[in-house]
């Protein structure tokens, strides 16, 4: 299978452990594409596939808006168009390395956004991200029969205020946005992945600075992946064809 992955620096593979790079290995007849993108956002990765940046393939797989979680309010775009304007070009700029941390522990987004959102900060990010979500599905669909969308996870705990309520608003958003479209789109969620592999090792943390992956992280990932690819092969060699 050809297999698309979109996302952020989480899927780009840089900083921190590349899942992707553990992830071939385990899936030898089947062509990963990376689609990530260091410091990327839901409007930054909407303009790439408006710009016509994503191939055919048999599947997608969307990870994206842990940067937009950590960005804060003061960069959301516009509910009209596609979100590409010049607030949105600031936030790329403000994490320019690819560091989705270093936007809110700068006190940027933690001061004027995030940090200081408390607990609506989650709830007011999702509405307004949510048709750019939406179009990124759709144009994603456009190229793939099937979509699965996994939202944004805090792997080790982060303590800066607002920042668990605007990744658990988002994740709620990306698993309403999926299970509108039917079964064309499946959410998969990593949370339970990280929290049995906590549960194995009580003292591992799986990222370098809260969001990046470390080598632990990594694994964590492509084997859960591995296994949601396996479900879907199986699925997908089970159902006849259409007549």
């Amino acid at each position: 299978m050809r297999i698309a992955f979109l996302g952020d620096s989480l899927t780009e593979g840089r900083p921190g452990e590349s899942f992707l790079a553990r992830l071939g290995p385990l899936l030898p007849g089947d062509l990963l594409l990376n689609h990530g993108r260091a410091g990327d956002t839901i409007p930054g990765l909407l303009a790439r596939l408006e710009a016509g940046e994503l191939a055919p393939a048999d599947l997608a797989v969307v990870w994206i808006g842990t940067n937009d979680a950590f960005l804060g309010d003061w960069y959301l775009p516009p509910l009209s168009g596609t979100g590409r304007d010049p607030s949105d070009g600031n936030a790329r700029a403000a994490d320019s390395s690819g560091n989705a941390s270093a936007a809110g522990s700068s006190g940027n987004a933690g001061e004027g956004g995030a940090g200081a959102g408390g607990a609506g900060a989650g709830d007011r990010a999702a509405r307004t991200l949510r048709p750019l979500y939406e179009r990124i599905l759709d144009l994603t669909l456009d190229r793939a029969p099937l979509a699965v969308c996994v939202p944004p996870v805090l792997p080790d705990p982060f303590e800066q205020g607002g920042i668990a309520d605007r990744v658990a608003g988002i994740g709620a958003m990306t698993a309403a946005v999926a299970a509108a479209r039917g079964p064309r789109a499946r959410l998969f969620e990593l949370a339970p992945a990280f929290a049995a592999a906590s549960a194995r090792q009580p003292r591992a943390h799986f990222t370098l600075d809260g969001v990046h992956l470390n080598a632990g992280g990594a694994d964590v990932v492509a084997a859960a992946f591995r296994g949601l690819v396996g479900t879907l092969r199986d699925l997908r060699h089970a159902t006849p064809p259409p007549p």
